[in-house]
């Protein structure tokens, strides 16, 4: 690792811990591989940390205090948290490994939304309503399904377009940093496509009667008993991730929780990679068949959104075992169109657009975000917004009935923006 004259050791050995993070990853550093990676002996880490722990800790409160420099004069109105919110992103973007820090924290602690408005209370940023106090954290997610979806909205939204920009600058489709790409978001975020959009455009938003959301709910619901029975490495693998979580999950442990020898599960599996990517694919398989099967009653573009998030929220629902292995899917980035195109070929790509995919454009000059928006980013956005909602919303005990109020919360903010 290149030498920073002006830092610290400890500064540096900070850095370094950090680029372990520069992609997404599901298992921890050793305090060897620190070392490497610093280019100083093992007991010279020891001279500036206690242990590993310590600098666990130490990572944490860069991040928060980082956060909190950016957050301090953040509003409750949105129109006045635009500036800070949108300089905190631009922070992201120039700094990847934070966001891959975040998402490697949520996979692996229940609950971690709560230490972060912990962290930010005890440095004064406080983000909501209702929201004085560290105490009165669960009972304002427990009582208000605004507040939580709000939360997952603004917090998915903003990794999943930071992540999205990384992939496209990686892949050449992008040459650099779009002009006011955060604050263009933001803007996005809170208008919505309603207010993002102009009457006429493909994007735009058309009202949907009560009568009509009752309709695709209905043709959303999923019967139980017509889905084929889950795989059990898959549901042994959810299980192990309930008890180590992601970061501890080992070909060991699957075996263990299926009562067979690891070399059996080496028959159907090359790795452990691959197993996951190979169980998550098929069940999202599953999922954008019910979803192509049910879109061809989208009489528009908002009509498809409202059956995708719908379609996800029942299937979700009926596959408790997904929960648990959620972590997984945010934070693999093989599910996406292109990245499934390239493995089946050019041939078979049409088979992964449903009808509404195939009559979206290739890209629209609305919403702006700077560059070239292709629909189909957007979409993938619409789909993974009800997952991270889905997670939070089961980690908080909420009824079928709340999780309904807040899927339709999650539709207002995705067609209207955050107010």
């Amino acid at each position: 690792m290149a030498r920073d004259s002006t830092k610290s050791t400890k500064e540096l050995i900070l850095d370094a811990a950090f680029s372990f993070y520069e992609e997404p990853v599901f298992k921890d550093f050793s305090m060897r591989e620190l070392a490497a990676k610093v280019g100083v002996s093992k007991p010279a880490i020891y001279r500036h940390f206690d242990g590993k722990e310590a600098v666990i800790a130490a990572m944490e409160n860069r991040v928060f205090d980082t956060m909190a420099s950016y957050l301090q004069n953040i509003s409750k109105d949105v129109q006045s948290s635009k500036l800070p919110l949108a300089s905190l992103i631009d922070y992201f973007i120039e700094h990847p490994c934070y966001i891959n820090y975040f998402l490697y924290q949520f996979s692996s602690e229940k609950n971690y939304e709560k230490r972060i408005f912990e962290s930010l209370f005890a440095r004064n940023v406080v983000l909501a309503d209702g929201y004085e106090s560290v105490e009165s954290y669960e009972a304002v997610v427990a009582a208000d399904a605004f507040f939580l979806t709000k939360q997952s909205y603004v917090g998915t939204s903003i990794f999943f377009f930071v992540k999205t920009l990384e992939i496209l600058r990686k892949q050449g489709k992008i040459a650099s940093e779009p002009q006011d790409y955060a604050k263009k978001l933001v803007d996005f975020l809170a208008a919505g496509f309603r207010g993002s959009t102009v009457e006429g455009d493909f994007l735009h938003p058309v009202e949907i009667s009560p009568e009509r959301t009752a309709e695709i709910q209905k043709l959303c619901a999923i019967d139980e008993s017509m889905l084929p029975a889950e795989n059990r490495i898959f549901v042994a693998l959810a299980n192990v991730i309930r008890k180590y979580k992601p970061s501890g999950v080992t070909v060991e442990r699957i075996a263990d929780e299926l009562n067979m020898a690891k070399s059996s599960l080496y028959e159907y599996f090359e790795n452990k990679n691959q197993m996951v990517k190979q169980l998550v694919n098929n069940e999202i398989a599953l999922l954008h068949t019910l979803i192509t099967e049910n879109s061809v009653e989208a009489a528009n573009f908002t009509e498809y959104l409202f059956i995708l998030v719908w379609t996800e929220f029942e299937y979700f629902s009926k596959r408790p075992s997904l929960i648990p292995i959620c972590g997984w899917l945010l934070m693999m980035n093989d599910t996406t169109f292109e990245e499934r195109k390239q493995r089946l070929g050019e041939e078979n790509c049409d088979d992964l657009r449903n009808p509404w995919e195939k009559r979206i454009p290739s890209e629209v000059e609305r919403p702006d975000l700077g560059f070239a928006c292709s629909p189909h980013i957007l979409i993938q956005w619409g789909g993974v917004l009800p997952i991270a909602f889905f997670i939070q919303a089961v980690d908080k005990g909420w009824s079928d009935e709340k999780q309904r109020e807040g899927i339709s919360i999650l539709l207002d903010f995705i067609m209207n923006g955050v107010k």
